[in-house]
């Protein structure tokens, strides 16, 4: 039999491993421009890592039609700026492992080069606060959320190449690669 003592000491212990291994929802809920993101893309992927570039990280899935229209656009404009300037993470939202891995290879074969990240559990989306997809974060050269976009329509992509050319400029990349419209 456990004591009063062992009792509140186990309790103690399950709240404080709670508090570490639960997603960052406060965090998350408050995500905004100008904010540094989580410093982590799943287990793997390190922010850290890519300072110094422009990080896109885009929400998506195969269901989604202005998803699918989305990443290819990404992908030019992740080829146009070359992947020394600017990163695209496109993180597969809410869809299973074999799903995922089926689109991994069809987009291989139809040479669409963007990193893709599976999100099965939805553990990634919850640290960005996602709730609707397409979800993009803009993460600029010095850490921080440069824009948020909810959503995808053809009439925005003009205003996102503004905002990549105008983050490549202020990073002193220069303007003589800028993005242009894929269309």
């Amino acid at each position: 039999m456990f004591t009063r003592a062992a009792h509140l000491f186990l309790a103690g212990l399950f709240v404080f491993s709670a508090i570490l291994t639960a997603p960052p929802a406060a965090l998350a809920a408050s995500l905004k421009v100008g904010d540094l993101p989580p410093p982590k893309l799943g287990w793997h992927v390190k922010l850290g890592d890519y300072r110094g570039k422009i990080i896109i990280i885009s929400f998506w899935a195969s269901w989604c039609p202005p998803c699918r229209k989305e990443l290819p656009i990404l992908g030019e404009i992740q080829r146009q700026a070359t992947r020394d300037k600017l990163v695209v993470f496109a993180v597969n939202w809410r869809e299973d492992e074999e799903r995922f891995w089926q689109i991994k290879s069809a987009f291989a074969s139809h040479g669409v080069d963007l990193t893709l990240l599976s999100d099965k559990d939805g553990y990634i989306g919850r640290q960005y606060h996602v709730d609707a997809i397409p979800h993009m974060v803009i993460i600029g050269r010095d850490g921080r959320i440069a824009a948020i976009h909810i959503g995808y329509g053809d009439t925005e992509l003009p205003k996102l190449v503004d905002e990549i050319n105008s983050l490549l400029a202020q990073s002193g990349a220069g303007p003589e690669q800028p993005a242009k419209s894929p269309h």
